[in-house]
């Protein structure tokens, strides 16, 4: 500034310095910074933030930032070139998507100011999934009863598997395990890649097959996808679907009047398909007939 005067004339050069004072507090760009960490991320891996700004100067400037406590994440304070502050987001510990899919963080930061003033930032970080977990099946073995001659399309089993991670890491397909399940069973019961279903195919006959043992796969879309296992046991329950059959060993005829009592006269073998109860064979003649059924040890009927 530069000051004259007159009588006499004289000139005055004046210089005026402002002192600053801390009437400014730290301001960051964006209110909110957002962040995408995949969980296998290896700790110890950093991410620049988006520095605070303070209009005051001197040690009235940004001096130091301050995090919100957290297990898994840290700051690192560097210094620019112009002695500038700003931070470094650091990993101390590996994320797990499916115990906490984000964490909300609060970035402060403080100038050198007397009284200090201070400003703060959200930091809201997704955790992006990997494909890490296997689908697991509701139960490792399944038992079912299932009844002869069932018809065809019925539904026995809908298996049901889940996966913990998300996205295509998560769809699953189910397949038969063609090591363990037999081209038979396969041909027998089909089984639905989308949702588990497991349906009859064909005719099933107790007295051809009773027991089908198989081993269902769930496997994930992940890029390097996961697998999970069970075992299931379709146990085939008789129904009363077969007739007795007789057949005559041996018969004597013309019978002699005169022919001793207990004498045999024909030896017949009766026999059924089913099992239990409905296998049990009852014989009998005619009250007015001559002749009686008796059963030998070996249960034929005389």
């Amino acid at each position: 500034m530069e000051v004259t005067l007159e009588k006499p004339v004289r000139i005055f050069n004046f210089e005026i310095e402002i002192v600053d004072i801390n009437d400014n507090a730290p301001q960051f760009r964006r209110d909110t910074i957002h962040l995408d960490i995949s969980e296998s991320t290896a700790a110890g891996e950093r991410f620049s933030l988006s520095n605070a700004v303070d209009p005051d100067t001197g040690s009235n400037s940004i001096k130091t930032y301050y995090l919100s406590e957290s297990e898994h994440f840290d700051i690192e304070i560097q210094t620019g070139r112009d002695g500038s502050k700003f931070a470094d987001l650091i990993l101390k510990m590996p994320l797990d998507r499916e115990k906490q899919a984000s964490h909300n963080l609060i970035l402060t930061a403080v100038d050198g100011g007397v009284p200090a003033r201070s400003g703060t930032a959200s930091i809201i970080v997704r955790v992006l999934d990997t494909n890490d977990n296997a689908p697991q099946f509701d139960k490792d073995s399944y038992t079912i009863n299932l009844t002869e001659n069932a018809p065809i399309g019925s539904l026995v089993v809908k298996l049901n598997a889940t996966d913990k991670d998300e996205g295509f890491n998560s769809d699953i397909i189910y397949s038969y395990s063609f090591l363990y399940t037999s081209e038979k069973t396969q041909q027998t019961f089909s089984l639905n890649p989308d949702n588990g279903e497991i349906r009859v195919k064909e005719m099933i006959n107790y007295e051809d097959f009773r027991i089908y043992d198989m081993e269902i796969i769930a496997t994930d879309k992940g890029v390097n996808s996961l697998f999970g296992k069970c075992k299931v046991k379709i146990l085939i329950t008789d129904m009363n679907d077969n007739h007795p059959e007789i057949s005559i060993k041996s018969f004597s005829s013309p019978v002699k009047e005169d022919i001793p009592v207990n004498t045999v006269i024909a030896v017949v073998s009766v026999s059924d398909k089913d099992s239990g109860e409905n296998g049990q064979v009852d014989i009998h003649i005619s009250d007015d007939l001559p002749f009686a059924c008796l059963w030998d040890m070996t249960s034929s009927p005389i």
